[in-house]
């Protein structure tokens, strides 16, 4: 009997415990500043503003913020209806087509701290499925995640009545022929070092549009990056005048290489035109690229 007892009291102990732990005050506080220009892309800015040192007050262990898994789920909604993404953007899209922008903590982000963090997260306009103009839209996010513990946390803040100005919607399209990369970086290094493969990189290719991804590719073991049908007819909205971005990347497990990075300026270039990129320079050897901007 009373080994029954201990049990229970260790029981509802531990339920105790859980409750707190799971209503501490995690998520600080949501800030939005909307219509601002970041790398030359129109959008807004998030600001998350958090910190896990609650968890660690009540569970000093190192491992209970050292293995913890937190992300930041951000959605946008107009009249109560969810905002869709627009073409291009399926790396801010759920299952049903609205646009979702998660940003998970690193292992440093999850660090205790005597001070409040804060991350700032961009979102470009061209991304949000809305006619150009004046808009009033909300935007939610939702704080969740697990502790070293296993125990859950989740906390929701809102931002009401946004007003952005969503500018001219434009379509870009870029055709990615081929990217051929030196056989040698600039410090005469070969790409990667290897046993029982080649030298040659895992060239990859990322199309940005203010940091949000419109297109992703990488090939392994080679020094050209040829893909075929699958890098042309890359097709995305951007907003009049935005600058686009191509990152090329030798793919590690980890830390990416940069290998170049180019800026594609879009307020000089007319419409229905087409352009071709083929500059050898720096780490490229050679390449391919054609674009052209339709209303």
């Amino acid at each position: 009997m009373k080994c029954h007892r201990l049990f229970l009291l260790f029981f509802f102990a531990l339920i105790y415990t859980s409750i707190q732990a799971t209503e501490l005050t995690l998520f600080k506080a949501l800030t939005v500043e909307p219509n601002v220009t970041k790398d030359g892309v129109k959008g807004m800015t998030i600001i998350y503003t958090f910190n896990l040192t609650p968890i660690e007050d009540i569970n000093p262990k190192d491992t209970v913020l050292k293995n913890a898994s937190f992300v930041f789920k951000t959605t946008f909604s107009e009249n109560d209806k969810p905002i869709k993404s627009a073409k291009g953007y399926n790396s801010v899209s759920n299952e049903t087509g609205n646009v979702v922008i998660e940003r998970y903590l690193s292992l440093t982000e999850t660090e205790a701290t005597k001070n409040n963090q804060t991350i700032r997260q961009f979102v470009p306009y061209a991304a949000l499925q809305l006619d150009s103009g004046k808009h009033t839209i909300d935007v939610t996010t939702i704080f969740s995640g697990k502790d070293g513990n296993d125990i859950a946390y989740k906390t929701t803040l809102k931002k009401p009545q946004v007003q952005i100005l969503k500018p001219k919607v434009k379509i870009f399209t870029m055709d990615i022929d081929y990217i051929e990369v030196n056989d040698f970086n600039r410090s005469g290094q070969a790409w990667d070092y290897a046993f029982f493969k080649t030298d040659a990189p895992d060239v990859g290719v990322n199309i940005l549009i203010g940091g949000t991804s419109v297109y992703k590719a990488h090939v392994n073991d080679t020094h050209m990056f040829a893909v075929g049908p699958n890098s042309k007819n890359n097709v995305f909205a951007i907003s009049e005048n935005d600058k686009v971005k191509v990152l090329i990347q030798d793919i590690d497990v980890m830390f990416n290489d940069d290998i170049a990075n180019w800026d594609f300026y879009t307020s000089d270039k007319k419409t229905n035109t087409v352009y071709t990129y083929n500059k050898s320079k720096g780490n490229i050897k050679s390449c391919n690229l054609t674009f052209k901007i339709t209303d």
